[in-house]
């Protein structure tokens, strides 16, 4: 658990360069390649994402870093995850980061 939990800062700053990376940069496809292989091998790993975008926070899968009023929004709804959370099995490696909606 705790190599695999140092490999996240890896997959995050992947994930980071492809979002800033435009479609047609060359070396976009290299780094979609090296993303997926690291995904592969965590999930063979028992390594899964948590789904929190559109969720209803909780504690126990999520840290609330921003609380915004929205009227589109659900209280409690998660509007934003600002860092991917995985678990590792049941077991919780790193919490999703996340802005959640509040009463506008």
């Amino acid at each position: 658990a705790d190599v695999v939990g140092e490999m996240l800062p890896i997959v995050d700053n992947l994930e980071r360069a492809l979002a800033a990376a435009p479609e047609s940069d060359p070396l976009r496809k290299g780094v979609e390649l090296i993303h997926k292989q690291m995904m592969d091998l965590l999930r063979k790993r028992g390594v899964k994402a948590i789904e929190a975008l559109g969720a209803d926070f909780d504690p126990n899968f999520h840290q609330a870093v921003i609380h915004e009023p929205s009227s589109e929004h659900r209280e409690g709804e998660v509007i934003e995850e600002l860092q991917r959370g995985y678990l590792l099995g049941d077991r919780l490696l790193r919490p999703a980061m996340v802005k959640v909606a509040k009463g506008a």
